[in-house]
């Protein structure tokens, strides 16, 4: 009876363990998602410290700009010839201007020059008036006719080149040309005198930025970020008067001047 009693207080007592725990146990889920939180509010203050670090990084920059030039002789050139006719009627216009364009067109085509092209710019015919009297409309009297066409000349030899121009202009006006709309001279293939523009106007940035760190006593670190625009490159042009022109020995080209601009930006540190 004792020993029944004993364990029967055993049992009373395993219970009574048994239902402390059952209540104490909640609590743990609560202790754990806590923790979590805790590490998660951490982990959100680290990050939001190392952006702070991070922008404050991105502003310690030096921002400059640089600049590149070439200087190249041309070896293409382009000429704008053309022709002009007045007739009475619409028919004879356009007869006449095209008898006078194939002319112009074969004389050229004849010089058997490397390298040339001919392509029609603008063909226009106009009607032209008189001038009104007592109040009634304008007549047509008359019709002008132009033609212009486009000579090119690609990959020629610098040095010859105003010489070609000037052949091929005498030959043009000789065959009747009586428009002379400009001579202009470029190069034909640009992309590598672009290239080594753009590349000297970043190596031009990167020196600007080394003399602006070292002028302020700090040390520049690598770079940011660059941008730039490739070479710009205009035609030198002559819009001489046929007079000029006509039965010259040679035409100077001159000198094409390519140039590219650069910004950059630099990482700089005050350590």
């Amino acid at each position: 009876m004792a020993m029944a009693k004993l364990l029967q207080g055993g049992s009373w007592l395993a219970g009574v363990a048994l239902g402390v725990q059952s209540f104490l146990s909640p609590r743990a889920p609560l202790r754990a998602k806590a923790g979590a939180k805790l590490r998660a509010e951490v982990q959100e203050g680290e990050k939001g410290r190392a952006n702070i670090v991070l922008q404050e990084q991105l502003t310690e920059l030096i921002t400059t700009g640089g600049q590149g030039e070439i200087v190249a002789k041309p070896d293409a050139m382009r000429a704008e010839l053309g022709v002009e006719v007045r007739t009475k009627t619409l028919e004879q216009a356009q007869t006449e201007l095209a008898r006078k364009m194939t002319h112009l067109t074969s004389t050229i085509e004849k010089l058997g020059l490397d390298g040339l092209t001919l392509q029609t710019e603008t063909l226009q015919i106009q009607p032209v008036h008189d001038e009104p009297q007592g109040g009634r409309a304008p007549k047509i009297v008359g019709y002008r006719a132009q033609n212009t066409l486009s000579v090119t000349l690609r990959l020629a030899e610098a040095a010859e080149l105003g010489t070609l121009a000037a052949k091929v202009i005498d030959a043009g006006v000789g065959a009747g040309a009586n428009l002379v709309q400009g001579v202009s001279f470029f190069l034909a293939r640009p992309e590598e005198a672009q290239a080594k523009a753009l590349h000297l106007a970043a190596v031009d940035a990167e020196r600007n930025a080394k003399i602006l760190a070292a002028s302020a006593g700090v040390r520049l670190l690598g770079l940011h970020s660059m941008d730039g625009a490739e070479g710009r490159l205009s035609p030198i042009f002559l819009g001489e008067g046929i007079a000029s022109l006509r039965r010259a020995t040679t035409v100077e080209p001159g000198e094409l001047t390519i140039t590219a601009t650069v910004t950059a930006r630099f990482h700089f540190s005050n350590q």
